[in-house]
């Protein structure tokens, strides 16, 4: 074979080889391109465990719930919906494996339903969830109505405004320190699981952002009935009203007492009495100030006096929902909310035909109401048409709602 012939095979066989090099090579970036844009497998690993006898005076022991039906749920503007089920093995362990979907908004949660309530776990945000962010605390359940601690009392007082009235926002802390989820019967005169007063002045009742659904809460007769589950834990829940000019001086009791209480007044030349309130420095919300009086360890049946200005320029109302999320930095200051506890259950009583309305929510609560929504519809082994056409029709409320919130640029944090 000629020199030449010999040089230009090689060239042409290094010519292929450096073809087959760059396709390779090409197919390679391409496919490493798309593994970059195709989201990774998520994992949770988890257990259910509920309180155990008390063992020697322990009551922090817990145990294991085997073969327990546990779900895993999306909710997105999009989609929504249970992804997966699973029974926990022997262990109470159990395990998802699942693929992001529904856009970077997407809220995961997992829930079991033990008793008839529905637990979940916190929102899913790593690749890999385990330990405490993966466990559900499941709950006995028992409608016997006790004592239940309030951990914080919050009362904000409005200006008077244009219309000669002031909002009135009370905020609770509301801690079942015992080892049950108290229910309300099932029955149409069932007693609620915990109430309150209400000035007989106030109108427009309204219950505020927090931990429980505004469903739950029917006012009636002066006072406010809660109707939800209530696990172990602390729950957060307010209400808003507006009182009359003639309704101050204004009295209110501290039925239950509180462990904090705390008071706010927007007037300057107000003030309260009672309940071993003490002034403390003002405070500074939404560009009002505000009087602050505080009181620690309040005793059940304290009773406060709040005096306002006989007379006073009009103001704008109070701004219920922007007051409340400026309020949670003084509560986190006052209290002490544990993570370990913070359950979100669902009750099984038929729904009430609540009087209060919901202030607009924020996008990860609207998600949870879906996932609750969902949770309970589950767990009915043959609802009716009635009960599908009512789940279906709130579901699709929610959806819309959330959808509305999203487009709006909220974010569930």
């Amino acid at each position: 074979m000629k020199p030449v012939e010999v040089g230009h095979r090689l060239r042409s066989a290094l010519q292929r080889a450096m073809m087959v090099m760059s396709a390779a090579a090409l197919v390679h970036g391409s496919a490493a391109n798309l593994s970059a844009q195709q989201p990774e497998t998520r994992r949770v690993e988890g257990r259910v465990v509920r309180p155990a006898p008390f063992l020697d005076g322990d009551t922090s022991a817990v145990v294991t719930v085997p073969d327990i039906m546990v779900t895993l749920h999306r909710v997105a503007a999009n989609l929504a919906g249970p992804l997966d089920s699973v029974r926990t093995d022997r262990d109470g362990r159990y395990q998802f494996r699942y693929l992001p979907s529904g856009g970077p908004e997407a809220v995961y949660f997992v829930s079991a339903t033990y008793g008839g309530i529905a637990y979940f776990t916190n929102p899913l945000r790593e690749l890999v969830t385990t330990g405490a962010s993966a466990e559900i605390a499941v709950f006995d359940t028992t409608s016997v109505a006790f004592p239940l601690t309030v951990r914080g009392r919050h009362l904000i007082v409005g200006s008077l405004d244009s219309a000669r009235e002031r909002t009135v926002v009370e905020i609770f802390e509301l801690s079942n320190d015992s080892t049950r989820t108290i229910i309300a019967p099932e029955t149409p005169d069932a007693s609620p699981t915990w109430s309150f007063p209400v000035p007989a002045a106030a109108r427009e009742v309204k219950a505020g952002q927090g931990d429980l659904p505004a469903d739950a809460f029917v006012q009636a007769a002066g006072r406010v009935s809660l109707y939800a589950a209530l696990a172990p834990g602390l729950k957060q829940l307010s209400v808003s009203y507006k009182l009359p000019e003639t309704a101050f001086p204004l009295e209110l009791g501290i039925d239950d007492g509180a462990v904090v209480l705390e008071v706010l007044l927007e007037e300057p030349e107000a003030r309260v009495d009672g309940g071993n309130l003490v002034a403390v420095e003002p405070v500074g919300l939404e560009g009002r100030q505000f009087l602050r009086y505080l009181a620690q360890d309040v005793r059940p049946g304290e009773r406060i006096t709040i005096e306002t200005p006989t007379s006073g320029l009009g103001g704008r109302g109070l701004y219920v929902t922007a007051l409340l999320g400026a309020l949670g930095l003084l509560m986190l200051i006052t209290l002490f909310r544990s993570a370990q506890r913070n359950q979100r259950p669902v009750g099984t009583t038929p729904p009430r035909l609540a009087t209060l309305k919901v202030e607009v929510p924020t996008p990860e609560r609207l998600a949870r109401e879906i996932a609750d929504l969902d949770a309970a519809f589950a767990a009915q082994a043959s609802p009716s048409a009635s009960v599908k056409d009512a789940y279906e029709r709130r579901r699709a409320e929610l959806a819309d709602a959330l959808r509305a919130e999203l487009a709006a640029g909220g974010t569930s944090k």
